[in-house]
């Protein structure tokens, strides 16, 4: 790889520029309350031109505007600001500079065109003004688009200084490439006092970014990284700012990172995901205008899902679909944090990016012993790590404002898990400030939570990138990236999502199945597709295709299912039973069987289907956040069967069946309109739930002691019309049953917990719901009432406790038609030995 200094004496071989095309952006505050098209107010001085000439000692910018035919413009009245430096300066910047030049002589019409237009800005502007946009409102802006045009830096690049990958093969075997770097202006960036106060970068702050070459006192200002000596020489067209040193555009970040040899191994990772794209026929036949040649003009620019115009660039220079996407294109000049709804170039005003960049020696040691060690086992090279796995790693040192990415703002910079990433000052080894953005060098690379995240299998694993697709496209990436917590994910491979028992057609005439697929070659937002099937529940076999779900329906059920296959917990831990994200329980067995023979349940596999056997195990967590157990079958799924289904499978909960039915509590649709699955309970609200169930003869005890009324009896003060005595009794039922509803659904074999637990009855003197206490342990579950009795579950047959439910609502009012869950509530169904009474 060449030196910076072979790179940038490559530069000569820049295209001459012939015609300026100047940038029409106005700033915000100018002197633009004078009408200086021909006359010089009183009290004005000399022009830029005349001034500058006058002086004679600034030979140097004097020559650059002549030879640019710029006299007529800076020697007339207008309204122009420039930052220039004197001769003396000159002499300092030939004497070293990046450029390879020593003399005058040696500057080509492009480099003159950047150390002018580059330094101007086509309005009349004060110091202190710089720091103002629109409105005006002062301490906002940080950069503004100087006069410079895109045209004035085009190179025409040969195969050595080309990237690297499949997008550049063509252009590097043809040899050359007329390329710029981005079709924008290039931003000068200006730290002034009232900027830097309003945004809380601090002197300390400021010296960081310049490597502590600079000392700061209040009230200096810098442009590109350079000091203002003299502020505010009043022309009659405009302002001059005299600087001390000879102010060049600065390159954008991904230029920097590209020319830095130290970098270069995180550079050529950066670089996968740049392509060249032709400018369009506006833009070329300009340039052909302007150099008299025919070629054809291209721009590099870089995957991302923030690019030019704050667009996002997810398809190949041949419209095919990238593979992976960076945050933001490094090569956006005009780049700009959130959105660009203020107008303008406002945004591009007020803030800019961060890059950190781990040097080689921090790259080597990451691949070798660190976090990135992983990757190496797993893939060898880094040549054979996909591009969306890479993108993880680039998009984790990605900062989207420079603003809140200073040292004195370091301990609020989050991850990719939205953590704290824990940047020290210790660890950047140097600053590079660049037009859109700062790039720091680390020692240190700060690794993506992701590649020690159990979702991590579903990235780097392509048989499983359906679940790893819902992952992005639903954002639990960043929940399952949380380091902060021990999860148990259950990750279903594309061959266990062809077994996908659509629960949207559980309130159907025929049960459906989805077939979920992977197709890499549609663009991210609809790579996963699913085909919808007929299905016999009862045999397993497959029918008739019906079609195909929307995208809208395929997000939809993999929530679900990534909801029902998260735990947040350690499932190895000697229990049976575990509440899924999704509120939903799972059964787990056979754990020191480990792969093979352990087994995973959920309420559809306990009531109608079998275990799931885990097929594989990843260890997460030495340094992540748990286990991945991979499922090859088929995904955890939830019951058809609702809590009235349950209790009417069992003769043993009938008592309790047919005071439930007469109580109204049962709904077909609810109360928002959406249509219910089968038999819903309406108290039931997108939670988890116990339903206790006395024993049949317990009921009729209750009943013959008069303290429990019968529907008979209701009906009978129906037929007397006795009205407020079949109130009295029918709301006696219906508060029984209620009493018998408690949140928090409690499993035996599940972890212990105990508390007081609100049920589905209201107290009508205090407006809150009336409780139940109850204590779950590894010997059962005990409920006190408040009558004060203790009850048990009977635990003697297992098919009358720890029974599963789970009751669906539909979007619309036609469950036959229902296109999506809109929401679940799932229960557990134990037979105990007494009622609950609210008082003996």
């Amino acid at each position: 790889m060449k030196t910076e200094k072979q790179f940038m004496r490559r530069s000569r071989h820049w295209l001459l520029a012939g015609v300026v095309l100047m940038a029409g952006t106005v700033g915000p505050t100018s002197c633009s309350e004078y009408d200086l098209d021909e006359e010089t107010p009183a009290g004005w001085g000399a022009s830029i031109y005349s001034w500058l000439d006058d002086q004679g000692d600034y030979t140097n910018t004097v020559q650059i505007i002549r030879d640019l035919n710029y006299t007529n413009v800076l020697g007339k009245t207008g309204s122009k600001t420039l930052f220039v430096a004197d001769d003396a300066a000159f002499g300092r910047f030939y004497a070293n500079n990046t450029w390879g030049v020593r003399s005058y002589k040696d500057l080509t019409e492009s480099q003159k065109k950047m150390l002018l237009f580059g330094n101007m800005l086509d309005n009349s502007m004060q110091l202190n003004s710089l720091s103002s946009v629109e409105g005006p409102i002062e301490g906002e802006c940080m950069r503004r688009f100087a006069s410079n045009s895109p045209y004035d830096s085009i190179m025409v690049l040969d195969s050595e200084h080309m990237p690297d990958n499949r997008y550049w093969k063509p252009y590097r075997e043809a040899g050359k490439i007329v390329c710029m770097g981005d079709n924008s202006t290039v931003p000068l960036i200006h730290f002034v006092e009232k900027m830097l106060e309003m945004k809380r970068i601090t002197n300390d702050d400021y010296n960081f970014l310049y490597n502590h070459t600079t000392d700061r006192k209040p009230g200096d200002a810098s442009v590109n990284g350079v000091q203002v000596e003299q502020p505010n020489i009043k022309c009659s067209n405009g302002f001059i700012h005299r600087m001390a040193e000879v102010v060049t555009p600065l390159p954008n970040m991904a230029e920097i990172i590209a020319r830095k040899e130290n970098v270069s191994q995180f550079n050529s990772l950066l670089e996968r995901f740049c392509a060249p794209y032709w400018v369009g026929e506006e833009m070329n036949v300009r340039y052909n205008d302007m150099y008299g040649t025919s070629d054809s003009l291209f721009q590099k620019r870089f995957f991302s899902q923030k690019s030019q115009k704050g667009e996002n660039l997810n398809l190949t220079p041949a419209n095919t679909p990238v593979s992976g996407q960076l945050l933001f294109d490094p090569e956006w000049n005009a780049y700009y944090a959130g959105n660009n709804d203020l107008g303008g170039n406002v945004a591009m005003e007020r803030d800019m990016a961060v890059m950190m960049v781990p040097s080689n020696k921090a790259m080597d040691e990451y691949w070798n012993t660190g976090a990135g060690r992983v990757l190496k086992d797993y893939y060898g090279s880094w040549d054979n790590v996909p591009d969306n796995v890479v993108a993880k790693l680039i998009n984790n040192n990605m900062l989207t404002s420079f603003i809140s990415s200073v040292p004195s703002k370091f301990e609020d910079i989050l991850n990719d898990a939205n953590d704290p990433m824990g940047v020290t000052v210790e660890s950047v080894d140097s600053v590079w400030l660049g037009c859109n953005g700062a790039v720091y060098l680390t020692d240190c690379v700060y690794s993506p939570t992701a590649y020690v995240s159990v979702s991590f299998p579903a990235l780097i694993n392509e048989t499983m990138n359906i679940l790893n697709w819902g992952i992005e496209q639903l954002q639990y990436n960043v929940y399952l990236n949380s380091l902060n917590s021990y999860y148990s994910f259950f990750l279903p491979t594309n061959h266990a999502m062809l077994e996908y028992i659509d629960p949207c057609s559980y309130g159907k005439n025929k049960t459906q199945l989805y077939r979920f697929h992977y197709d890499p070659t549609k663009p991210e937002s609809d790579r996963v597709w699913a085909g919808i099937f007929n299905y016999d529940i009862e045999t397993g076999e497959v029918l008739d295709s019906i079609g195909r779900a929307s995208t809208d329906q395929v997000k939809n059920r993999l929530n679900d299912i990534l909801n029902t296959h998260i735990v947040i917990g350690n499932v190895e831990d000697g229990k049976t039973y575990y509440r899924t994200k999704g509120g939903t329980e799972i059964r787990v067995n056979n754990v020191a069987a480990g792969v093979g023979g352990m087994t995973v349940e959920g309420s559809y596999q306990i009531n109608e289907g079998r275990p799931l056997v885990v097929a594989d195990i990843y260890d997460q967590t030495e340094k992540g956040n748990g286990k991945t157990y991979i499922l090859d079958g088929a995904p955890i799924m939830g019951t058809r069967h609702t809590v009235r289904d349950v209790l009417a499978s069992q003769e043993e909960y009938s008592a309790f069946l047919d005071l439930l039915d007469g109580t109204g509590l049962i709904e077909q649709i609810h109360l928002n309109r959406n249509a219910c699955g089968g038999d819903n309970i309406s108290t039931f609200n997108t939670y988890h739930y116990t339903v206790y169930v006395p024993t049949n003869e317990s009921i009729r005890a209750l009943q013959q002691q008069g303290k429990l009324p019968t529907w008979e009896q209701v009906e009978a003060w129906e037929e007397a019309g006795l009205t407020a005595e079949k109130t009295r009794d029918s709301l006696a039922i219906v508060d029984f049953v209620k009493y018998h509803l408690q949140d928090n659904a409690l499993f035996i074999g599940a972890t212990a917990e105990s508390g007081d637990y609100e049920t589905a009855l209201i107290n009508p003197e205090t407006g809150r719901f009336h409780r139940l206490t109850s204590k779950l342990d590894e010997n059962g579950i005990v409920i006190r009432d408040e009558a004060g009795n203790t009850r048990h579950v009977l635990i003697s047959n297992e098919r009358l406790y720890n029974r599963m439910a789970r009751e669906y609502q539909y979007d619309g009012i036609d469950k036959t038609q229902a296109g999506r869950i809109e929401t679940t509530s799932s229960a557990v169904v134990h037979l105990i030995d007494q009622p609950l009474l609210i008082k003996n």
